[in-house]
Formats: C-alpha cells, structure tokens, sequence
C-alpha cells in the first residue's frame, strides 16, 4: 500500500517513514510541502488529473508556511478523483481539529503520540480504503451489467409494425437502467393482430427479468390461443407458477387487444391496467377499461373479454401508469389529462403521435411505455 506522507520537518517525516516502514509498508513517499503533495497528486495547476496517483493513504501536517494542512485537505478532497481517498492529519494542536474534520479529514495523530497509535490509525485507514475500492469495483460492474442488460431488453422489443390498414409504434422510456415495463404485438393471421402492454411491479433488475421471462412466454402462448381473457388467464398460470414461491409478492398489470381488422373489432382483456384510449377520428375517447385483477394476485382469475367495434378509423393509446401518475393528484385525474392533450393530437402521423406523447413521460420516476395502435 503506497502512503505519502507531507509535513514540512525533516525530523518528522524521517520518524513517520521509520516507523511505517519497520511495521512492513514498504511504498512510502514524502513531501515537505503541500504545494509539493499537490503536484505529486496533478492538482498544482488549473487542468484537473485524468488519472489518480497511485496513493492509498496520506499523512497530512496541519501547520506547515503558505498553504497549509486544511487547505491542501480542501483542494485533495474537491478533486473527484481523490474524494474517498483517506487523510489523516498530524498535529500538536486540538483547536484545528473541528476544521479538519469539516474540509474532510478522516482521522487524526497528535505528534509525539506512540507508535502502536500511529499504527493503529494507518492500519485502520488503509483497510477503508481497501473495502473502498472493492465496493466502486463491485459498482463499476454491476453497471456494466444493468447497461448490457438494457441492450439486451431492447433487442427484444418488436419494431414497428407498418401495413396498409394498421400501424403500431412505441416509446420505452426507462427510469433505471433496466424496466419492467414490456410490450409485445404479432400478426396473428390475415385479418387479426394481437397487441400487449404489461407493466411488472416494481422497479429495476428483478422487474426487467421478470418481464423478460414473460416475454419469452407470449409468442407460445398468443399461438395457441386467441381469446384475450384466456390469453391472460394462462399468463396468469405460468407467472403463479414461476414466481409463487418468492418471497416478496410478484405481480403485473397488463392490457392484451386482439384487433379483427375485417370485423372493425376490438377484443380486449385488462388485468388491472389503466385504460386503453381509442380514438375515432370524429369521436370522443372510449375507455377499454379494466375487466380482470392484476396477474400474479391470484391462483385463477375471472373475468371476460371486453368488446369493442368500431366504424371509423382511430388510434388505440395503452400506456403504463408511470405516465399519468403525479404527485398529489389522483390517476384518473393524470388519465384525463391523458386523454385531453392525446385527443388534440390525434391526428398526427402514428410515430409522431407517440414521440409527442414520449415528452409527457420526460423526467418521470417511473417507468414508461406508450404503444400506440392506428388503424386506418
């Protein structure tokens, strides 16, 4: 472990390396000012160091000509690179002390003090620095973990759809790194489309993994059934299944619309979702309001499909709640809000319409979905 230690007596740096290096530290450096210790550490000029000096621990005098101890500790510690990086002062004198602590030193040795002190207090600052050190390599990881993560999250995540009759776009707008928030939408067969939004509680890794493992259980499951209310109910099954025996409750919102193009047909099933909007171009919104419990609640759901028919061209709107949720205000007020500033905006091309929408979701602490459905 490298230790350097700054003082203006010879005396005294001559002791301290003496007594450091009898007890087995073997990197030790000196400096007999603080202008010198400032540019051993880069921080003399104006220009900032891109990389940190390779230092573990710094003893520090308090009283040394021009600048002194607590400035030097002001001026280390404003530097990003050396904010946790351990100073333990050197004085004679208690009346500094208050103001040392203050400009971030972590601990302190009176001169003339024993060894085993001196020894005592280094050996103790250095294993900080150490769990320091391990902890910022364990973050540094996990961050490159969650950014993979959310590489891969999105890579599931369809592309827009584009057929003459139907167009469906997206936003994913994402709090953390990584959301529970997911959606999904294939053709079913030549007149019908299946489109789903869920919405996992919580936030973060667990919420993203087990959005994730339902993802990789729609395509199977929309293959072999058609009905959404069934869709939902065997959802429901494999999520009680899979996560059942955790410890904490699991549970997702989740709205699945099965579109029949040539019957003007909407069938739908919302498992204690906010509402979906439809839009007709001439029309006041119709809620697709919600027909069963959230998935995961309960062992067996009830609940049929809602049916909703349509004459006229519109857009579908579904949405997560972290769009419409506000502190202080109640969700049906934010749905409102919602459907008001969607209604003016209708009539936008289908992309641009979520991309107007996105703006409302900015600087949300929640998650964010917005699917939009437009049929033509």
């Amino acid at each position: 472990m490298s230790i350097l230690i700054v003082d203006d007596s010879m005396m005294n740096r001559a002791y301290f390396s003496q007594v450091l290096t009898e007890a087995g530290y073997s990197e030790i450096e000196t400096a007999s000012s603080a202008e010198e210790a400032l540019e051993r550490l880069g921080i003399s000029g104006e220009s900032l160091p891109r990389k940190a000096a390779a230092f573990d621990l710094i003893l520090l005098d308090i009283v040394m000509p021009d600048i002194d101890g607590i400035e030097a500790c002001r001026r280390i510690k404003a530097c990003s690179l050396y904010a946790e990086l351990p100073i333990i002062f050197l004085t004679g004198d208690r009346r500094h002390f208050k103001e040392a602590f203050g400009v971030g030193g972590m601990d302190f040795i009176e001169k003339g003090a024993p060894d085993y002190e001196l020894l005592a207090r280094v050996q103790s600052a250095i294993r900080l620095k150490k769990e320091t050190d391990i902890r910022k390599s364990r973050e540094s990881g996990l961050v490159k973990e969650l950014q993979l993560a959310k590489r891969v999250q999105k890579t599931v995540l369809p592309a827009p759809f584009v057929e003459s009759g139907i167009e469906i776009h997206a936003q994913y707008i994402q709090s953390d790194e990584v959301s529970g928030d997911m959606f999904y939408w294939t053709r079913i067969d030549e007149r019908r489309c299946g489109v789903m939004l869920i919405d996992v509680a919580g936030h973060g890794l667990s919420s993203a993994l087990i959005s994730m493992s339902i993802r990789s259980l729609l395509a199977g499951i929309v293959k072999q059934i058609s009905e959404p209310s069934e869709v939902c109910q065997e959802l429901n099954k494999q999520v009680c299944s899979l996560f059942g025996g955790s410890q904490r409750s699991i549970y997702l919102t989740a709205i699945y619309l099965v579109i029949d193009q040539e019957a003007r047909e909407i069938r739908y099933f919302n498992a204690g979702h906010p509402p979906g909007l439809f839009f007709p171009s001439d029309q006041k919104a119709h809620y697709l309001e919600s027909t069963g419990v959230p998935l995961g609640i309960r062992k067996n759901i009830e609940g049929k499909s809602g049916i909703y028919r349509y004459e006229n061209p519109g857009k579908i709107l579904l949405y997560t709640d972290g769009l419409v949720e506000t502190p202080r205000e109640s969700i049906r007020a934010g749905i409102r809000e919602l459907e008001t500033y969607a209604s003016r905006i209708r009539y936008l091309p289908n992309e641009r319409f979520t991309e107007k929408l996105a703006l409302l979701g900015k600087d949300k602490d929640d998650d964010v979905c917005i699917v939009s459905i437009q049929l033509n």
